[in-house]
């Protein structure tokens, strides 16, 4: 008798349950706050890594929401305020040692379906009642950036007509990320001779990114000293090259065809960049590997024509950066 009644209890609230999830969910007062703001906005900045090719692509730059919890909210039309400025980057570059600009106007336009108005820095948003969400895109031309330099959109909700500007997710700092193919992360080995100082050795094996700085060409960049140098050891401690860093440019066969110094060539200091001809040279498109062999002179410390140093690398592909 007391299993009938339990099993009895059980079947009517499983049919109770069973019956409110069918029943058409609503938007409750709740009496609560409404919130605007910028979908996965915040402190944290969003990288839209892109290719270099096609030059010319669609991409979507924010998602903005009115999180309603009435009715009345959900239901009145809302005008939002966003400001998209040097200002906002300035002082996040400031706070994190980055070097963000904002995109040049030359270089985009916000798509019609994004129902964006633009005057000067502010963009205005009108959403209609009902509406609580929307997209903003943007038609790039990378042909218009320069891809030595780290572009993002400077977002931030400055006002609505309706609700509360999120204080977490009210802004948000849009990394443009235009890369190449022969950007990203390397594990590197090999060898370095300085036959000019014999304390000075490579600090192989070492992490080094490629940088994009235009469609078939990268600059070198240290993950350990976080800047754009070469790693090495001057007498087992740690150090870099002053003013010198490789940019290596490929043809359209993958082949590398000239390293640069990034510096000058020469830098103020004497110190260009050659290729050295006898190497393979190359990224493979099978692994992403790279194989290269290049010169520093610095004609005030090893006469010419002889370099300073010389570099033989293996870069393997570890992935993105």
């Amino acid at each position: 008798m007391k299993f009938i009644k339990s099993y009895t209890w059980w079947l009517l609230l499983f049919f109770a349950l069973a019956t409110t999830s069918c029943e058409k969910e609503e938007v409750k007062d709740a009496g609560g706050q409404t919130f605007v703001k910028i979908l996965g906005g915040g402190e944290e900045p969003v990288v839209l890594p892109l290719d270099v090719n096609p030059p010319l692509e669609e991409i979507l730059i924010a998602d903005l929401r009115k999180d309603t919890k009435t009715e009345t909210d959900l239901n009145t039309a809302t005008t939002i305020t966003i400001t998209n400025t040097q200002a906002f980057l300035d002082a996040y570059n400031t706070a994190h040692g980055t070097t963000y600009e904002l995109l040049p106007a030359a270089a985009y336009k916000i798509t019609a379906k994004s129902g964006v108005t633009v005057t000067g820095n502010t963009w205005t948003i009108n959403l209609a009642p009902g509406e609580f969400a929307r997209e903003i895109s943007i038609s790039l031309d990378k042909s218009q950036m320069d891809l030595s330099l780290s572009y993002a959109f400077g977002l931030k909700i400055t006002q609505t007509s309706v609700g509360t500007v999120s204080l977490g997710t009210g802004s948000s700092i849009v990394n443009v990320l235009v890369k190449n193919k022969y950007d990203g992360e390397y594990d590197v080995t090999g060898t370095m001779t300085d036959v000019g100082v014999s304390t000075i050795t490579g600090d192989l094996p070492m992490t080094y990114h490629l940088i994009t700085t235009g469609e078939r060409s990268v600059i070198g960049w240290s993950t350990k000293y976080e800047d754009y140098f070469v790693d090495i050891l001057s007498a087992g401690a740690g150090s870099v090259y002053g003013s010198f860093c490789p940019e290596f440019l490929f043809d359209a066969n993958n082949n590398i065809i000239a390293v640069t110094n990034a510096y000058g060539q020469p830098a103020g200091n004497g110190r260009y960049a050659q290729l050295d001809p006898s190497g393979i040279n190359k990224w493979d498109p099978a692994t992403g590997n790279i194989d290269v062999k290049f010169f520093m002179f610095q004609p005030s410390v090893v006469p010419l024509p002889n370099p300073r140093t010389s570099f033989n690398w293996h870069m393997d592909y570890s992935g993105p950066r």
